[in-house]
């Protein structure tokens, strides 16, 4: 886990930073108003995130890693693929229907008409997973890591020639169509021993597990981006793009609760559920010492904010001291969920995620017109807190017990980790 745990790191960690480099360029570049337009094509997207993904990541990684038959794991590749091809062009008509919709035949439909397309190449995921179970994670790395140069040189080149930011949505999906190919590459040369055959069984097995997923997912996403929406109806495309630049500097420590979720539920799925009690408080841990290792950073970017986003951006400083709590109640809420996924309970998220929603909405509705971008920040974190803490107080009090039991282990991670370092000092 920890050597897999250091491939994503790098993975995400590069891509990231990557990215967030080459969006300081575009924010100041094309101001917050155009900013902000890019930033509510993203955001639309991310709402479809997990009907393009047919909604079950994590089940479809719990079924390879628990798969023994090669044939029967190409029969998976092949049904998921297919699949992942159908909802995906679901997911891109979805983002052309709520863009168009809610902001008419303009700027920024054309432009999510270019991004969506994306939906359709990330059906290449399905082998990323595969080479996941392999702890083949390097390929993935490898992969990423070369796309997102090319991308982001495209990037750096849409501004530096001042070209329409249409054309910085088009090197977006661009990067996974080369992903798409390079990894339909690696199939071909490594994966061609069996090949795998459409099984309607599992494709309706696994729609039907996966169904509440695709709509947690979707509320989830909502809940999160629901400030987007209402900052654009109160306040205007500009102060989107504003608030949007503050959002995206926690983005950059979201990669934690990436990293939680792609390595430790193929590990999880090998457990028995009696191990789950100590397994929960012990990951809880580690989430905790994560965020405490990022307070350091997220005070870096709190200081040199104005500086690198320039004056036009300065009213989003003060948001970061508030947003910095995000990654702290999305990497516990995405604790809790992996193990609802594992134990089969799933029909409890869509429950949380749409009273977050709500709340969200609600605190929103009487926040921003009040105290404009902090009351989003605000309402923001109050929908995370209800419904990943104060739900679980009244209808899963278990998850509490968890919580508060991570302080029991802190001496089983403190010898552990100490026992790994003491290995590593000997094969050196």
């Amino acid at each position: 886990m920890a050597t897999s745990s250091g491939w994503l790191m790098l993975d995400r960690i590069v891509r990231m930073g990557l990215g967030f480099a080459v969006s300081i360029l575009i924010a100041r570049h094309y101001g917050p108003t155009e900013w902000g337009m890019l930033s509510y094509v993203l955001a639309s997207a991310t709402l479809f995130g997990s009907v393009a993904t047919a909604g079950g990541e994590d089940i479809i990684l719990r079924d390879l890693s628990q798969t023994k038959s090669d044939q029967a794991m190409a029969n998976i590749q092949k049904t998921v693929f297919i699949l992942r091809i159908l909802f995906g062009s679901i997911a891109y008509v979805g983002l052309l229907l709520v863009v168009g919709v809610s902001q008419g035949i303009g700027v920024l439909f054309y432009m999510a008409l270019i991004y969506g397309i994306l939906f359709v190449f990330q059906a290449s995921e399905i082998w990323e997973y595969r080479l996941r179970i392999e702890h083949r994670i390097y390929v993935i790395a490898y992969t990423h890591i070369s796309t997102s140069l090319v991308s982001t040189l495209l990037k750096v080149c849409c501004v530096l020639f001042g070209l329409p930011l249409v054309c910085v949505t088009a090197t977006m999906s661009g990067e996974y169509a080369a992903n798409m190919g390079i990894l339909a590459s690696y199939k071909a040369r490594h994966w061609t021993n069996w090949v795998g055959q459409f099984d309607k069984d599992y494709a309706k097995k696994l729609l039907s597990r996966s169904l509440l997923m695709m709509l947690s997912g979707f509320l989830i996403a909502f809940q999160v981006r629901c400030e987007y929406y209402l900052i654009d109806y109160y306040l205007g495309i500009e102060s989107l793009g504003i608030y949007a630049a503050a959002f995206k500097c926690m983005e950059l420590f979201d990669i934690m609760v990436v990293i939680f979720s792609m390595i430790l539920v193929p590990e999880l799925a090998k457990k028995q559920p009696s191990e789950f009690p100590v397994l929960a408080s012990r990951i809880y841990l580690l989430g905790l010492l994560f965020f405490i290792a990022m307070l350091f950073p997220i005070l870096l970017v709190y200081l040199i904010f104005p500086w690198v986003y320039g004056a036009q951006y300065l009213a989003a400083q003060d948001l970061l001291l508030w947003l910095s709590l995000r990654p702290l109640l999305i990497l516990m809420g995405s604790i809790r969920s992996m193990f609802l996924v594992i134990e089969g309970r799933v029909r409890y998220v869509p429950i949380c995620a749409f009273v977050g929603l709500l709340t969200s909405l609600g605190l929103g509705w009487f926040l921003i017109p009040s105290y404009g971008l902090l009351g989003a920040a605000i309402s923001g974190l109050g929908s995370l807190f209800i419904s990943n803490f104060v739900m679980d107080i009244f209808f899963r009090p278990q998850n509490i017990r968890h919580m508060v039991g991570a302080a029991g282990q802190w001496r089983y991670v403190r010898d552990k980790a100490l026992h790994l370092l003491e290995l590593r000092k000997s094969r050196n």
